[in-house]
């Protein structure tokens, strides 16, 4: 939940006027009594309604991290299309499996809105997957096996890209 709501009185203008028309538009009681408390400076009404209706921002560290495997995965799965030997390697290895609804639900509900907006749509797929499990950790190890190898780019060897699988599952040597 968002903290910190403080208006000033012309945004409070605003927002109520947006709320009563809203109100007015869908028939909701609830709207137009909300533009109501904004005009009447009900702050403690008005502020815990907003912050309700709003998520905490996302760090930014957060939002890298899943772009940073965003583009693993993509170059992943990119390079595995394209290679004519594509023994020992799972296809389903190199589909971005999501993030766990119950446990990284912002980092979820990042890659939805990612997807919605045209980015990484193709990694993501139409809808953003639940993994059902935590999987924070494991991409971590891709990103750092991924590091360890220099950061390599589309395409990817076949070595590359098992040794980034690989990672899925086993930790680095350094650890």
């Amino acid at each position: 939940m968002a903290e910190n709501v403080k208006l000033t009185a012309v945004e409070r203008l605003i927002l109520a006027n947006q709320y009563e028309i809203l109100g007015l538009l869908q028939n909701n009681e609830s709207l137009t009594r909300l533009a109501t408390d904004l005009k009447d400076g009900h702050a403690w009404i008005f502020e815990s309604k907003i912050r309700n209706q709003l998520s905490d921002e996302l760090p930014d560290a957060s939002a890298k991290e899943v772009l940073a495997i965003l583009g693993i995965y993509s170059d992943l799965k990119d390079s595995y299309d394209q290679l004519g030997d594509k023994s020992g390697i799972d296809g389903r290895a190199v589909v971005f499996p999501g993030y766990d609804g119950n446990n990284e639900g912002e980092l979820l509900h990042f890659t939805a809105a990612l997807s919605a907006n045209g980015n990484y749509s193709q990694t993501i797929g139409e809808h953003a997957r639940n993994s059902h499990c935590p999987v924070r950790d494991m991409y971590q190890r891709m990103v750092d096996r991924w590091t360890e190898l220099g950061k390599p780019r589309y395409p990817l060897s076949k070595e590359a890209i098992l040794a980034i699988l690989d990672a899925q599952i086993h930790p680095s040597n350094r650890e």
